[in-house]
């Protein structure tokens, strides 16, 4: 099955000092289907990688990228307009572009598996089905 990654859950891929890496390597290791990366958490991931990781992680990621381990998932009007509705909706939980793309491409998707440690913001939030989002690797 499909699954729609978080900047948080990226991260623990690349961190092997992560107090969530095993859990996410393990999720993915096990995930048949394609990974799905929305453009508008690039900027986030890109500065964690970087700033803790390093060059090389930045580099792996980009490669990970181009060969197709990850689909990068642009953001469409649609999407923006969804995300802006979340940011508003859920003002009080400081949801933020980055988790808001996340949803907004799961739910144009029909996604409901989203890679993730962050369980505080994607717990709360319903998507447009109503139906939670099954988190990976809590979930699991």
């Amino acid at each position: 099955m499909t699954v729609v990654a978080d900047t948080g859950g990226l991260y623990a891929l690349f961190d092997a000092d992560d107090r969530h890496h095993a859990a996410a390597r393990a999720t993915i290791d096990r995930e048949p289907g394609p990974i799905i990366v929305p453009a508008g958490i690039l900027g986030e991931i890109d500065y964690l990688l970087r700033e803790f990781l390093g060059i090389d992680a930045e580099l792996s990621f980009l490669e990970n990228l181009i060969s197709g381990a990850f689909t990068l998932e642009t953001s469409t009007a649609e999407d923006l307009v969804r995300v802006r509705g979340l940011i508003d909706q859920y003002r009080d939980l400081d949801l933020g572009l980055a988790d808001a793309s996340v949803i907004a491409t799961a739910e144009r998707l029909g996604i409901q598996r989203i890679l993730t440690v962050d369980e505080r913001d994607f717990r709360v939030v319903r998507p447009k089905n109503g139906q939670p989002f099954t988190l990976l690797p809590a979930d699991a």
